[in-house]
């Protein structure tokens, strides 16, 4: 699994503008819904879900990056998204910056093994060196894409 395979124009927000957290992930789930990857009666769900997530422990790993995931019932297959903050939000961070990039994961509770190598995939992929100022620098959703591709 790479990164480039989970990402496309249609679950990446550019310019994701929110308030706080609750709102950043609203809008999310949002795009996921008008793009198909998730239904209206699960939209709810998935934002509790992401709640719950958090309540347990922040997903802000520092660096001005989270992973927000959970797992969601009836949730037909996984799916991803990408959003780029450039104001911030506050996510209770490890660092207390602000969070300016979201990789966004949910998945249906028999992809557990799937869900950790995701997990650990993106993770591993936004600690390169550069990778999230370059993102955070791009001009749009191609140069984003582009980057994503190429690293």
């Amino acid at each position: 699994m790479i990164v480039s395979d989970l990402i496309n124009e249609k679950n990446l927000i550019p310019n994701l503008v929110a308030k706080d957290r609750s709102l950043a992930y609203s809008s999310m789930l949002q795009v996921l819904l008008k793009n198909g990857f998730i239904k209206e009666d699960i939209a709810t769900s998935c934002l509790e879900g992401l709640k719950a997530r958090e309540a347990k422990m922040t997903t802000a790993m520092g660096g001005g990056f989270a992973l927000p995931h959970a797992t969601i019932p009836k949730l037909a297959k996984p799916c991803y998204l990408m959003a780029r903050c450039p104001e911030g939000v506050e996510c209770e961070a490890v660092d207390g910056k602000l969070v300016t990039l979201f990789f966004l994961i949910l998945t249906p509770p028999d992809h557990s093994q799937e869900h950790l190598q995701t997990l650990a995939t993106v993770a591993k992929f936004f600690n390169r060196k550069g990778i999230k100022s370059k993102i955070l620098q791009a001009a749009g959703i191609p140069e984003i894409l582009s980057i994503i591709r190429s690293s």
